[in-house]
């Protein structure tokens, strides 16, 4: 039976995520019992699946989050990469042989099965050994490039350029790097840095990683750092929110363990950044004998999905993303305040419901408000400086304010020629939505004048409720309390009167 185990919604501080980010597990596999570690030496996680490449059984074993869900032919090489369009890369030369000239590298679409093989031309040079890929640039089926490193001596590089799904062989050559080590752990992954120009990750277990930009027709090199990074295998480049980001291993309590983060580069000490997540091992001795974790990551636009293959312990899909800035909503007015945009009656977040609540006592018969989300402040000329984006208030007629009536469901509110909304004394719960832009407006009964009727609101209604109970004396469903509108401590004509005369001026007389 497999044992599976899945996860939503875990506290990003599990993780040690930085302010401003959030880092979830998704889904884990703990039942690798079909993957043998020393011939399923490397795994590649994409479009919610894994794929591993057993060279033994030359045989891609796939995974989602229910366990292994299916499988497709492989090869006799443990290497397996992607290109940026999704297809398979795999070499065709039996494990541990060279590449050599007229080696295949196989590139498979892992929707469809369909695939193509490129032999590799005398002009990439005499290779040596490639135990394991990257990342392609481009769709290989149709148009691309893949680089490769080998074991041969010297600093250079394979760039193999296909187009027309055909090896270009004129374009297709061994580019000099300077000062990089070639080793047959070395995977390359294209991708184009926070400038939006075209580089290369060249990471070495053992050695630092280095960033390859291309210098006429061969590449140069600079090597670079990353805070607290171990000498396990598995590495991957990308850009997201601004950044030019690394996802990487960590060197823990011992090293070869599942632990990894997220950070950017640096080159000298004093530059040496945190993190902006990171997770704790899980496992306190390495599980594999390889020294590998592989880790590969799919941006989109709402975060960033990171898959680790850690072979003899999981298959676990992460998902990092950004944490939404939540701006602050301040009442101008109200409580007894002047309106002043320096101070203000600052609302409570609500989470769960996305939207801002304050209960607001207004004291004069008639008062006036809107909303910020900065407070201004003050300046040397005496006014104010006001930080955008900051104001927003009812929509109105033009020139005139919105006068609340306790009839409406909900205020339109408006970032854009807002007007204040005027309201009638007495307390009041308010609830701000800026998704939707609504105000809505609930009044707290704790006796408010001349509403007889005791439906929160003073209208024409409660002066036929008044006139009703003078002729009946029947007070049930109203309130004789408020029903004295003439504040003399009686319940009479007068109290009509003065209840008309406030409807007609929305002033009370006294």
């Amino acid at each position: 039976m497999k044992k599976l185990l899945l996860i939503a919604a875990m506290a990003a501080v599990a993780f040690g995520a930085n302010a401003g980010y959030s880092l979830e597990k998704v889904w884990e596999v703990n039942d690798l019992s079909s993957i043998v570690p020393g011939d399923c030496r490397q795994g590649l996680g994409m479009n919610g699946k894994f794929y591993i490449n057993d060279k033994a059984a030359q045989t891609i074993y796939i995974y989602d989050q229910t366990g292994m869900i299916g499988t497709m032919p492989g090869s006799p090489n443990c290497t397996i990469g992607r290109d940026e369009a999704g297809n398979i890369i795999l070499s065709e030369v039996t494990f541990p042989g060279n590449w050599g000239i007229g080696a295949l590298v196989k590139v498979v679409n892992p929707v469809t099965g369909d695939f193509k093989e490129y032999q590799i031309p005398e002009e990439c040079g005499d290779l040596g050994r490639c135990d394991l890929l990257g990342l392609a640039k481009g769709n290989l089926m149709e148009e691309g490039e893949l680089y490769l490193t080998t074991n041969t001596s010297g600093t250079t590089i394979v760039k193999l350029v296909i187009s027309d799904g055909k090896v270009v062989i004129d374009d297709s050559y061994a580019p000099d790097c300077g000062n990089v080590t070639t080793s047959t752990t070395t995977p390359i992954y294209y991708y184009k840095d926070v400038e939006g120009n075209d580089a290369l990750l060249y990471y070495t277990r053992t050695s630092n990683p280095v960033k390859l930009v291309p210098d006429g027709d061969n590449f140069s090199a600079t090597a670079f750092m990353l805070p607290r990074r171990g000498t396990t295998m598995g590495m991957f480049p990308f850009v997201w929110d601004g950044k030019e980001l690394f996802l990487y291993n960590t060197q823990g309590a011992a090293n070869y363990l599942d632990g990894f983060a997220v950070a950017e580069a640096y080159t000298t000490a004093g530059n040496i950044t945190e993190p902006i997540v990171e997770v704790e091992p899980t496992v306190t001795v390495a599980a594999n004998s390889n020294q590998i974790n592989w880790l590969w990551a799919e941006v989109d636009a709402d975060g960033v999905t990171i898959y680790q293959y850690y072979p003899n312990a999981h298959l676990t899909v992460y998902r990092l993303t950004k944490e939404a800035d939540i701006p602050n909503v301040y009442m101008l007015g109200g409580d007894d305040q002047p309106w002043d945009p320096t101070s203000g009656t600052m609302f409570e977040y609500d989470a769960e419901n996305k939207v801002y609540t304050a209960t607001v006592n207004f004291p004069a018969e008639f008062n006036y408000f809107g909303f910020t989300t900065e407070l201004a402040e003050n300046n040397d000329d005496g006014g104010w400086a006001y930080i955008e984006p900051f104001r927003f208030g009812a929509i109105a007629e033009e020139g005139t304010d919105y006068w609340y009536t306790g009839e409406e469901e909900f205020i339109s509110l408006t970032w854009d020629e807002y007007h204040a909304v005027r309201i009638a004394g007495g307390e009041y719960k308010m609830t701000v939505n800026l998704e939707d832009m609504k105000l809505i407006i609930e009044k707290i009964n704790n006796g408010l004048r001349g509403d007889v009727n005791l439906d929160n609101n003073v209208s024409i209604a409660d002066v036929t409720a008044l006139i009703d109970y003078l002729l009946s004396h029947d007070a049930t469903n109203i309130s004789v309390e408020n029903a004295d509108c003439n504040l003399d401590e009686n319940v009479s004509i007068a109290d009509v009167t003065a209840l008309i005369d406030y409807l007609l001026s929305h002033q009370w007389s006294n």
